[in-house]
């Protein structure tokens, strides 16, 4: 299995288009503080992005450093850029650091140079060097990435609908519209826009529900300041119990919220045991959608999520989807695979598969197994043994996601199983909860 392979940052690269030698060379390195114009300059013209308050404001992210940008130079001239965030990230079992690709751009007059290559090149040299677990690109163009080894991940994180068709769909009539209205009723949910004065409850009930958003980034107090200062979203919604007005000591009340911007529901956060009040926010934002003759909106939310099926259920036909792929590249997925060995093991306990048992992997060529026992599961490299599955790199990395159903690969031959027995123990051990990056962090500012 070809892992991601770490090269030197700053060097010369060649053009391999064949142009003249008197070509200027190109050279890979670290923005300075220096380069800040020239990069944004670069940027306008290629992406036509991002706006000018907004590099701003990302130059006032924690933590943000000139060095998170990676630049291609001819001539002391800035001809290509990518930047890359390290991130603190929930995983099932874990924090670990995950790398946040973004603004991959060459000036239009050096296309064709292997520039972009080049700077993922280095990307790849970044995942090594800092021994994240992944790097993420949310893209408009996954092909490119896909074609140089990244792994694009489904939409069962993202679905799309009509508002009104979701409002019927959830079989309840239209909410009320005076959301300010004071009420005599005790246990009555209020939803309304947040207050400032309501900060250490959003981001307490961000921390409670944290451990279940696997792929949420660790948000600091400054972090969380920062986000609703850069403004990524339009609305922030809050869900209070017992009426719509809190003391500034009680913050318990607030039981959900949501951030919404461009027809997108960026992010859903509810309290533990309250799944009614993730449904009575997407009902407000539905009514609020019709009122401004919205035809459809966009939901982000974990692959789980129940509001899903709602929201599906609502698209319109032959609309397509206008949201960004999530693009994934794993730095050692086999190593990743024997770390959830005894994930696998415990998965097939949970059902009574007879142990011990072996499933060979036959992953793009090389040969691995998985052992398992009573009491432990490894993984081997060299053997296959009888019952194996075959599977490509970018299956291995989705289902480390959590982003591959197993049976249903199966069963539509994307997978292929030598035995019935590869197919029982596949079905039943080769499973991992799905992790959700939420596109907040992401967003642009508005």
């Amino acid at each position: 299995m070809c892992a991601v392979q770490a090269s030197p940052l700053t060097k010369s690269i060649q053009s391999p288009s064949g142009r003249s030698s008197k070509s200027s060379p190109l050279v890979i390195g670290r923005a300075t503080q220096g380069d800040s114009f020239p990069v944004f300059e670069m940027m306008q013209r290629a992406l036509l992005r991002p706006s000018e308050n907004e590099f701003h404001i990302e130059q006032e992210r924690p933590g943000y450093d000139p060095g998170q940008r990676i630049v291609c130079k001819a001539d002391g001239q800035i001809v290509g850029h990518v930047r890359v965030i390290r991130r603190k990230t929930r995983f099932a079992d874990r924090i670990a650091t995950t790398l946040h690709v973004d603004e991959l751009a060459t000036a239009p007059e050096f296309r064709g140079r292997g520039i972009a290559a080049q700077l993922l090149a280095e990307v790849d040299a970044e995942l090594q060097r800092c021994g994240a677990e992944c790097a993420v690109y949310r893209t408009e163009a996954p092909d490119y990435l896909a074609r140089r080894g990244w792994t694009a991940l489904s939409s069962q994180t993202r679905s799309h609908g009509d508002p009104a068709q979701i409002l019927a769909n959830m079989q309840r009539p239209l909410p009320l519209r005076n959301w300010e209205e004071e009420t005599n009723e005790p246990t009555r949910l209020s939803i309304r826009l947040y207050r400032q004065v309501e900060f250490a409850g959003l981001t307490s009930l961000y921390e409670r529900r944290w451990g279940d958003l696997l792929g949420a980034a660790v948000r600091t107090q400054e972090q969380w300041r920062w986000l609703l200062d850069r403004r990524g979203f339009q609305q922030l919604y809050v869900a209070i119990d017992g009426g719509n007005k809190l003391s500034l000591d009680d913050d318990s009340r607030i039981v959900g919220y949501a951030m919404t911007g461009g027809g997108q529901i960026l992010e859903v956060v509810a309290a533990p045991g309250r799944e009614d009040v993730s449904a009575e926010l997407l009902r407000r934002i539905c009514g609020d959608a019709m009122e401004r003759d919205q035809r459809i909106v966009y939901y982000h939310a974990p692959a789980a999520d129940p509001l899903h099926r709602a929201v599906r259920s609502a698209a319109p036909p032959q609309r397509p989807v206008s949201n960004s792929t999530v693009m994934v590249r794993w730095r050692h997925p086999l190593q990743s695979l024997a770390e959830h060995a005894e994930r696998f093991r415990t998965n097939l306990a949970k059902v009574g598969y007879p142990l011990p048992c072996d499933l060979g992997l036959h992953v793009e060529g090389e040969k691995h197994s998985l052992h398992f026992n009573e009491r432990s599961g490894s993984l081997s490299d060299g053997k296959l043994g009888r019952s194996f599955i075959r599977l490509s790199q970018n299956d291995l990395v989705r289902l480390l996601c959590g982003d591959l159903n197993v049976a249903q690969a199966l069963d539509r031959g994307e997978l292929f199983a030598s035995t019935k027995m590869a197919t029982d123990a596949a079905i039943a051990a080769l499973k991992m909860p799905p992790l959700w990056f939420p596109p907040l962090e992401d967003a642009s500012a508005i």
